[in-house]
């Protein structure tokens, strides 16, 4: 039977675990991203420590001693990776307390503004002071990585996770074939959105749910969150072969986009398009006709000027355009959407 233990990590000053930082793994698959805390909330979680508040608790999962032979880490972060990415980018200097930082315990010390380095030189009492910080971090032992995902999202669904974020959490196969498909070309090089809350993984839950519902019954369907939450628990388990047959499929198309595109294309500078040019290139490998960027560039370029051209004569403007360009500031998930912009453009490229 499985199990799940937890209990506090001894002696967890912020200088200890700055120093054993590289043996903690920080993204492990049930993790979100990181980069995401702007610096005003970077700097108030360093004026918290120096002030002596308390901080959330941070989760560790600790490995075996057979998994820290095998992947050369002690722990993995569960929980507070943003905390710990802003206590070691200040450490590192990266960024400074604010300008309207007061010190509580003693006023006539001044160090709003100051970098960490700033602090040992002027104050170096202050310095030891803020390494000591014992960091409230809590150990979880268990035989069970299901367990440890569980408590990931059970931990942050208080807090503003999003959907693919959540999703992330779920594990099993066609969470793994997702991970797999956002690590693409396309995704790492092409697109030029981030993915920093994940992106990259929800437009890749859309691909395999267009080939899933497919399967399923032949047909598009919204790709909204609850159809994708839905097909990623139906395939959780024991459709492994069939789970694999989506991603090939998927890795397929991905691969003729990917060709196509250039790095930090503009075309893909949103997420709304992606389905579209997705069935579009799904569309154009069935008849075996390969579509140029140049054509993409062009029809990118005149839905923008046909814009402008119903600003001053809205008769004068192609209503398709105007339509293609109506749609694409709506919702992007409605599959009555997603056919209109994909018959559009495929008229447009004569597919």
């Amino acid at each position: 039977m499985s199990y799940i233990e937890t209990f506090p990590l001894q002696h967890s000053t912020i200088l200890r675990i700055y120093s054993e930082r590289d043996e903690i793994e920080t993204s492990p698959e049930y993790q979100r991203n990181g980069g995401i805390w702007t610096p005003e909330k970077k700097q108030l979680l360093i004026d918290s420590i120096i002030n002596n508040y308390d901080i959330p608790k941070i989760y560790f999962h600790q490995f075996s001693r057979e998994e820290r032979a095998k992947i050369g880490r002690t722990y993995s972060i569960i929980d507070g990776k943003q905390r710990l990415e802003a206590i070691w980018s200040f450490i590192n200097n990266d960024f400074k307390l604010s300008g309207d930082f007061d010190y509580q315990d003693d006023e006539s010390i001044k160090i709003a503004g100051m970098s960490y380095n700033d602090i040992a030189q002027e104050y170096p009492k202050l310095k030891i002071k803020f390494d000591s910080f014992v960091l409230p971090i809590i150990c979880v032992l268990t035989d069970d990585f299901d367990l440890i995902e569980d408590m990931f999202s059970r931990l942050n669904e208080a807090a503003p996770l999003n959907s693919a974020e959540k999703r992330n959490a779920f594990g099993g196969d066609m969470v793994r074939v997702i991970r797999e498909i956002s690590n693409l070309k396309l995704f790492t090089q092409k697109v030029k959105f981030q993915n920093n809350r994940y992106q990259h993984f929800e437009i890749a839950a859309r691909y395999l749910l267009v080939e899933a519902s497919h399967h399923e019954n032949g047909k598009l369907i919204d790709t909204k969150k609850v159809y994708l939450d839905s097909m990623s628990k139906r395939y959780k388990t024991g459709h492994t072969a069939l789970v694999n047959s989506f991603r090939d499929t998927v890795k397929n198309v991905v691969d003729s986009m990917s060709q196509t595109f250039i790095n930090q294309d503009h075309l893909l500078r949103t997420q709304g398009i992606m389905v579209v040019y997705y069935l579009l290139f799904k569309k154009a490998l069935e008849k075996n006709v390969t579509i140029s960027r140049i054509d993409l560039q062009n029809f990118d370029d005149l839905v923008r000027n046909n814009r402008l051209t119903a600003e001053k004569n809205y008769e004068g403007a192609d209503f398709d355009l105007l339509e293609f360009d109506r749609l694409s500031q709506y919702g992007t998930n409605d599959v009555s959407t997603i056919k209109e912009k994909l018959r559009i453009l495929s008229e447009y490229l004569n597919l």
